[in-house]
């Protein structure tokens, strides 16, 4: 009788172990469990900050739980990739920014590998493009007509990006696939580029594609050609030829948003981060807000996150390599 109270007893610790480390499993599969931050690495008001707006928003509604979007452009979205790396990995801080973390991480201005010391959680490849743009009175009518003047005149054809970001990589491609031999420059922000551009301060710029048509249609700047992460024509401008369609075959260069949590975050959590973005970006409301901006997103499962991902990194430190920057 003894020895059979025992046995009852032993089956119910055994029992009580098993079911408390199945209830802390789904403990940690439960995402969020309250309030969330939305790190973003930009100022209010931005494109990159109204996309995570429309997000969280659709979050908020979809999981019934807040969604802060925190603002933090400091440091060239270091400041802001620091807060979300160093947090506790609960899925409570989680980073929404872009391509151009990778870009920061190879050209030194942040010392932590965006692929290795974080949890890729969504990668979303952004269908628009950015624009080579030029002044409305410029001689230029064609791409291959910026490119043969400065090969004739060497460092004088100035095109403005902002250094060691997303644009300048894109003209170091142009570069490289062209033989150009323009005089890269340090021109801002896109509105600081357009001012520039309009004004004929610098010859040409890279400038986000659904910001530039608006100077266009009012007939304050050309575009000659897009670029974008497909060699195919962007949809959102198809009156204007790729890069790579008018023969610049490498010079195909995307713009991914991304989410990131912390290095140590519970791989149930960043699935569940997935699925309820995989949710939002099928709703027909978001959709169309995204469309509205010329900025239409697809989602990837995790696997195909971390692939896409991986695949930017090699692609941007091999232009670093190419620039010089690294």
């Amino acid at each position: 009788m003894k020895r059979s109270f025992i046995t009852l007893l032993l089956a119910l610790v055994a029992f009580s172990l098993v079911a408390e480390g199945q209830s802390d499993k789904g403990s940690a599969a439960a995402w969020p469990k309250g309030s969330v931050q939305f790190v973003v690495p930009a100022k209010a008001g931005g494109g990159t900050d109204a996309a995570a707006r429309i997000i969280s928003k659709a979050l908020q509604e979809n999981l019934g739980k807040p969604f802060v979007v925190v603002n933090q452009p400091a440091g060239g979205g270091s400041v802001a990739a620091e807060q979300v790396r160093t947090a506790k990995p609960d899925g409570s801080t989680i980073l929404f920014y872009h391509t151009s973390l990778l870009a920061s991480y190879y050209a030194g201005l942040y010392d932590k590998s965006p692929l290795d010391e974080f949890t890729t959680c969504v990668v979303m490849p952004v269908g628009g493009s950015y624009a080579l743009c030029i002044g409305p009175d410029s001689p230029y009518n064609s791409v291959e007509d910026l490119v043969a003047a400065s090969k004739a005149s060497p460092d004088k054809i100035t095109l403005g990006v902002q250094l060691k970001g997303s644009s300048h990589f894109m003209a170091g491609l142009l570069t490289r696939d062209s033989g150009a031999r323009f005089r890269i420059v340090e021109a801002g922000s896109d509105a600081d580029k357009l001012v520039a551009v309009q004004g004929g301060q610098i010859d040409a710029a890279f400038i986000n594609t659904p910001g530039a048509l608006q100077y266009v249609e009012a007939g304050k700047m050309k575009i000659l050609a897009t670029i974008s992460g497909m060699p195919e024509r962007d949809s959102g401008a198809s009156n204007y030829p790729s890069l790579a369609e008018l023969g610049y075959e490498n010079t195909v260069y995307g713009l991914d948003f991304f989410i990131l949590g912390p290095k140590e975050m519970d791989s149930a959590i960043a699935e569940q981060i997935n699925a309820a973005f995989k949710d939002i970006l099928a709703d027909p409301e978001v959709i169309d807000q995204f469309a509205k901006m010329r900025m239409p997103l697809t989602y990837l499962g995790l696997d195909a996150s971390r692939k896409r991902l991986m695949e930017g990194d090699k692609k941007i430190g091999e232009t670093t390599e190419m620039l010089g920057l690294r």
